[in-house]
């Protein structure tokens, strides 16, 4: 019986690539590790090319020992990258490597990666009985924070407490976020028992975003929970400005509601949509017109516009938008207001859209 659609893999086809490599895995993981211990993975590789293929390392990783067997990869033939990790020089926590490899082939020289990831763990399995019966135990004061009243490009700094509260000292051994909008710093790493640490929650929100969000990770040496983690929701007021561009408005959706209200009827004002037209036929804004931002033609459409009208301009949430305004302002445009929430933005306040007749 044949299933329509249903297409049967190649036996043996590796499906991944690095560079011009096939690859059975191009994102190795090394999962769970304890600092003393040692893994190594393999990945499978294949020379699809019609020419030789001399395969050598390209950037040396801390702890990470790339061999590859062999480094002369014939036509048609495979081969293995072998990944040994040794992550006694590694903090506690999550990490990502990226490995690079060079690939020379018919006389170029190509490039290829591949990822490297683990979690640094600590082995309870060595504390002492004395150690066992008089353990630290870590306390967080919150578990989702939110925090009101950000300002943008401004330093917004939050307090979390952190409590021992167990009978042994609490070493810190790491604390994580993989946000660069947020700094984390504690007042100190070794807590005694009964006594408090504080972590300084440091955030520089940008412009034209209304929320932001992470999530902060500490490690410590409490057997019973070694990884805690809480988030932090950062609610921003974004003031309405004008950009160092003196003729670009970032404002928000009521502010932009009122100037669609003020310029009704007014042939001198454009609503711009800069989405794809797949994502403007499924609502936009009354009387926008659509250019796509990703389209081949944008720039090309956008010098036939009139430069002394005035522009409102978005799309879905402010990225594509911000972009094209920034290209606007450069091309001369007199004056632009940005929607830098977006469509997105919009649609939370329950404006109405046009939908196209289908």
């Amino acid at each position: 019986m044949i299933v329509k659609g249903f297409v049967k893999p190649t036996p043996g086809k590796l499906r991944k690539k690095i560079g011009i490599l096939e690859a059975n895995n191009n994102n190795v993981n090394f999962d769970d590790m304890f600092i003393s211990s040692k893994k190594t993975k393999i990945i499978k590789i294949h020379n699809t090319k019609e020419d030789t293929m001399f395969i050598s390392p390209a950037n040396e990783l801390e702890d990470i020992e790339i061999e590859i067997k062999p480094n002369i990869l014939f036509p048609g033939k495979y081969g293995k990258l072998i990944i040994h990790f040794n992550p006694e020089n590694r903090n506690f926590g999550k990490m990502t490597d990226v490995a690079l490899i060079n690939i020379e082939f018919a006389g170029k020289q190509y490039q290829g990666e591949f990822t490297v990831n683990t979690n640094i763990i600590e082995d309870f399995s060595k504390l002492t009985s004395k150690e066992l019966a008089n353990p630290p135990k870590i306390l967080v004061d919150t578990k989702t924070r939110i925090i009101k009243g950000l300002i943008p490009e401004k330093l917004n700094t939050e307090i979390i407490e952190i409590e021992n509260v167990g009978t042994g000292d609490l070493y810190i051994r790491n604390i994580q976020t993989f946000d660069k909008g947020f700094i984390v710093e504690p007042t100190k790493f070794i807590v005694k028992p009964g006594e408090k640490s504080f972590l300084n929650i440091k955030i520089i929100p940008n412009y034209g975003v209304s929320k932001i969000k992470t999530i902060v990770t500490i490690i410590s040496n409490d057997p019973e929970q070694s990884v805690i983690s809480f988030t932090i929701i950062g609610e921003i007021d974004q003031p309405e400005r004008t950009s160092s561009k003196k003729m670009i408005n970032e404002v928000q959706i009521k502010k932009a509601k009122s100037i669609i209200n003020n310029y009704k009827g007014n042939n001198k004002f454009v609503i711009l949509d800069v989405r794809t037209a797949e994502e403007y036929n499924i609502g936009y804004i009354e009387d926008a017109v659509n250019v796509d931002f990703n389209g081949s033609n944008f720039k090309k459409m956008i010098k036939l516009m009139d430069k002394q009208k005035i522009y409102l301009v978005y799309c879905e949430s402010g990225t594509r938008s911000k972009k094209a305004v920034d290209l606007m302002s450069e091309m001369g445009f007199k004056k632009i207001y940005h929607i830098y929430e977006g469509i997105e933005g919009w649609k939370s306040k329950q404006l109405k859209l046009i939908h196209p007749e289908k």
